[in-house]
Formats: structure tokens, C-alpha cells, sequence
């Protein structure tokens, strides 16, 4: 229990002689990602929330079989990707494709453009440059892209408050309405655990829709599934190579880099080669609150509740808060059963997380 200048002998006797009214408050409740992302802009309206994401058609595929220097054909992962007239550069060979052949193979014109035709390995990466298409030809092909429904349950978060009328009435050790303060406390209470179960909360979604179960949210670290690396140490090179694996996947919006302590004092230590402390300074600067890259500009933000081994890169506008409607935090009296005032802080929250590509997790940190 965290010193707050008080001797408490039972819940409402206290010894307290010159003791500020301010009663001190030292335990954690700060709530820096919240701060961060904000609130979403429009509530949820159902405990299952969902959102539609869309994406771009690819640019990029793979070889899927070996491929020699005369082959007319080659074999790819995803034939439906391409298009007749494209140009796709493999290694240093660029081709146009002449022909979609079937489901795995496409036709081509090897050496286009004064390029030449050489042997290309199994899973060797292909870019597709552009579609050329022919003058006055009809356009007879949808290239819209299927929009994919996401999902998050809202989770219901709640504390009670009960207060005698003694307790509410006498001056001990401090002044003003008791019952208010109490509500304040138990609503930062609820605020710090929203802001852990937006990073580390998990859903089962085998047991959500039972009258016995409690739903529960998919928080971040969860949710990130494409671009997770696992690093001993954090370096710059490795915080470059993640927000890089963000940015191969169209990402060019990361903006929030989320550190626990440990890993916060280590990107802060990245500065100590660039200080120059003057005979006349008064102070001593170590610390890094905006990392800027090949990739952005990231602020940097400190979050006691992240593992230690692990930080996040973030797109915040991808990211909001959602309150079921009418369903943000608020009191509720309760039915008084005797000389006690009672109630409750509840609230009904989720996570919309857009695109989780978009988003870096580095785990494994020592």
C-alpha cells in the first residue's frame, strides 16, 4: 500500500494530527494510450461490433515452381492476380504477361523491354509494375476488392460504491462530499483497466452469447497477426526493420510507438551520443519523446502495463475506443436497504483495431 500520511486502525478510525486535506495519491491510474487514440466517433450499437475493411489489389506475388530462361510460361502463387498486359519485373527480368493460362500459371513475353530472359528460383519475389492496356479496348473485368467484415465483442465494466451516512458525515481527516471522491477513485479504477484490456485483453469467443459467460474484448497485442517480429534486443536496426514490415504493407501512417519502462529507457539511451552538455547548463536531457525515420515521425509513449519484452508501433487513426450507445462510463444510484448511500460505475467498451496490418508488435525483448 502506497504512504498516504494517514495511521488507519479500521475503515472509519483514524489518528491524524496536522495532516493535509489533500490526501496524497501515489497508486498507478495514468492512462497514456487512451490519452493518445481518443474516443471512437460514433458508438457501437450492438455487442457484437463490426466494420468493414477494405484493401487494394496486390502488387506483389511469387514464383511457385522453378522457372528456366525459355519457359513461355511460369507458375505463380495467385494467377488471379495479374492481368493480361501487365509488366512484372522478376530479379532484374522484366516480362508482360500475354495470358492467363489457369488458377496457377500465367503466359509471358520473356525479356521485355531489351531485358534478359534468365532462370528464376521458387519463390522468388514478382512485382507487378503496371497494366498497359490496349487502345479502345473494352473493359469486360471487375477488379473491385471483396470488403471483409471484422468483429470485437463489448465488454461490460463495472465497480460498486457504498458509503454509510456516518462515513458521509463526519470530518475524518479530510473534508468536502466523501461520496465523490470515492466515485472519482473507482472511476480512475475503471479507466486504468480499460486501458490494459485495449492492450492485453482477450476474447473466447466459443462461450460469448451464453447467458453464463462474460464477454470479453480482443485487445492489440491479440490482434496483431502480420507484422510480429522477435527480437533479443531492441535496436534501432530492429525498430527500423518493424516499422519497414509496416510500411511493405501499405502503412504510412505509424505514429505511436508504445514502450513498457525498460524499453522506453533503451530507445531514450539511442540520444546519449548526440548530447553536448555546456559549462553553464543546468540540466541534463536524456530522452527521446519523438523518434523520426526513414519511416515517419513516431511519438514515443511510456505504458506501465505492457510486458516488458515487447513494444507496439501503431497507426492511432486506425485505432478507437467504442462505447456501446448510451453505454460510456457513468453512476447509477441503487436501491438504498438501509442507512448507506449505494451505486455503481458502469460502462460497455470495445476495440475497433482497422487493419491490422498496419500495425508492428515486437516481442521477445530482454
Amino acid at each position: 500500500m502506497a504512504f498516504n500520511g494517514l495511521a488507519i486502525y479500521d475503515n472509519f478510525e483514524g489518528i491524524g494530527e496536522d495532516v493535509s486535506d489533500l490526501v496524497a495519491f501515489l497508486a498507478p491510474f495514468e492512462t497514456p494510450l487512451l490519452d493518445a487514440i481518443g474516443m471512437g466517433d460514433q458508438p457501437a450499437t450492438n455487442v457484437k461490433h463490426e466494420w468493414l475493411e477494405d484493401t487494394l489489389n496486390p502488387t506483389t506475388d511469387a514464383v511457385a515452381g522453378a522457372v528456366l530462361a525459355a519457359d513461355p510460361t511460369i507458375d505463380v502463387d495467385h494467377a488471379s492476380y495479374f492481368r493480361v498486359g501487365d509488366s512484372i519485373q522478376v530479379e532484374d527480368e522484366v516480362m508482360l504477361v500475354t495470358s492467363i493460362v489457369d488458377a496457377d500459371t500465367i503466359g509471358v513475353a520473356r525479356g521485355y523491354g531489351g531485358t534478359t530472359a534468365a532462370d528464376h528460383a521458387i519463390d522468388t519475389a514478382i512485382t507487378i509494375i503496371g497494366n498497359a492496356a490496349l487502345e479502345g479496348e473494352d473493359t469486360d473485368e471487375d477488379r473491385t476488392t471483396k470488403q471483409v467484415r471484422r468483429q470485437n465483442w463489448c465488454q461490460i465494466m463495472k465497480v460498486g460504491v457504498k458509503m454509510s451516512g456516518t462515513a458521509q458525515a463526519v470530518g475524518w481527516l479530510t473534508t468536502g462530499d466523501k461520496l465523490a471522491d470515492a466515485k472519482v477513485m473507482r472511476l480512475r479504477e475503471l479507466l486504468r483497466d480499460l486501458e490494459k484490456t485495449i492492450l492485453l485483453g482477450r476474447t473466447d469467443v466459443s462461450t460469448i452469447g451464453s447467458d453464463t459467460a462474460r464477454r470479453t474484448m480482443a485487445g492489440i497485442v491479440c490482434s496483431l497477426s502480420t507484422n510480429v517480429m522477435s527480437c533479443g534486443t531492441l535496436t534501432e536496426s530492429a525498430l527500423g526493420n518493424l516499422l519497414e514490415l509496416c510500411y511493405d504493407q501499405g502503412s504510412r501512417d505509424v505514429d505511436l510507438i508504445v514502450a513498457p519502462p525498460n524499453q522506453k529507457r533503451v530507445i531514450s539511451g539511442w540520444n546519449g551520443s548526440r548530447i553536448h552538455v555546456t559549462d553553464d547548463a543546468n540540466a541534463y536531457r536524456n530522452v527521446v519523446e519523438i523518434y523520426e525515420s526513414d519511416f515517419g515521425a513516431q511519438r514515443v509513449i511510456m505504458n506501465r502495463w505492457l510486458s516488458d519484452d515487447t513494444i507496439l508501433a501503431l497507426d492511432s487513426s486506425r485505432i478507437k475506443v467504442v462505447p456501446l450507445k448510451g453505454r460510456s462510463f457513468q453512476y447509477e444510484d441503487l436501491g438504498k436497504g438501509g442507512d448507506y448511500a449505494r451505486g455503481q460505475i458502469v460502462g460497455e467498451y470495445t476495440l475497433e483495431l482497422r487493419n491490422e496490418n498496419a500495425h508492428g508488435l515486437m516481442q521477445g525483448l530482454g
